[in-house]
């Protein structure tokens, strides 16, 4: 039962750090027509795709950020407002806290599994 748990907290694990390994923030401008999906809540995989393709929406800024610590980032000097800045910021600050928090929650449950209470 031991051997089967660890294994099930070394899968969860896996799917996590291949989730984990990159941290993907963009900030878009221009304007969309919101469509919803059958629980009325916004459909923003196909919102965005239709709005880019368009030309509706405008990237203004673009951060990626590798687990190794390798950081890409793109700003559009034209699209950039300090608001908009801040707000790209707060993104990125968002995404790192719920990766952290993630990691906490695994690490908790491998040292249960490793040393139960």
């Amino acid at each position: 039962m031991a051997k089967k748990k660890f294994e099930e907290a070394l899968s969860t694990i896996k799917d996590a750090v291949v989730d984990l390994s990159q941290l993907n923030v963009r900030t878009f401008v221009g304007s969309i027509t919101v469509e919803v999906d059958a629980n009325g809540d916004p459909d923003w995989d196909n919102l965005m795709k239709k709005a880019i393709s368009t030309g509706k929406v405008m990237m203004a800024s673009s951060t990626t950020i590798r687990v190794d610590g390798d950081c890409d980032h793109f700003e559009d000097p034209d699209q950039m407002t300090d608001g908009l800045r801040e707000a790209h910021r707060n993104a990125i600050e968002a995404g790192h806290t719920a990766r952290k928090a993630i990691v906490d929650m695994i690490s908790d449950k491998v040292k249960k599994l490793i040393k139960p209470a």
